[in-house]
């Protein structure tokens, strides 16, 4: 039962190594909305400081950045998280299946001591 309980706890950490990759990629997107959602709400502030941006149709410019930006980060974003989703899946089943050896195995360990002490007091009176 030891060796299931070792399988088990190896399978649970793969898959929560599986998962870690996700979560840094999930959080370094977020900062990167983040920033560029900083970055537009600074050129919205400063936008009436300087005309020449919109005469010379900079302004356009960066506004179709911007938002191709945003579209790409939003897809990568939902890729990964649907990557996070299947990943958390897997890192459930393997607790799950950790757990269950876990119980049998303390139920088993329970049941061996029982019977020896049993055991032991037969010996004894008998």
């Amino acid at each position: 039962m030891t060796n299931l309980a070792a399988v088990t706890d190896a399978a649970f950490q793969r898959e929560y190594q599986k998962l870690r990759p996700l979560l840094k990629a999930e959080a370094h997107l977020q900062k990167q909305l983040s920033n560029l959602d900083a970055q537009v709400a600074e050129v919205r502030a400063g936008s009436s400081v300087t005309d020449g941006y919109r005469v010379t149709g900079t302004d356009v410019l960066w506004g179709s950045w911007e938002s191709a930006t945003r579209r790409q980060l939003n897809m990568e974003l939902a890729r990964i998280r649907s990557q996070k989703i299947t990943a958390m899946e897997e890192l459930k089943l393997a607790f799950g299946k950790k757990q269950a050896v876990a119980s049998l195995s303390q139920r088993l360990r329970k049941k061996h001591q029982s019977l020896q002490q049993r055991a032991l007091l037969e010996q004894l009176y008998f």
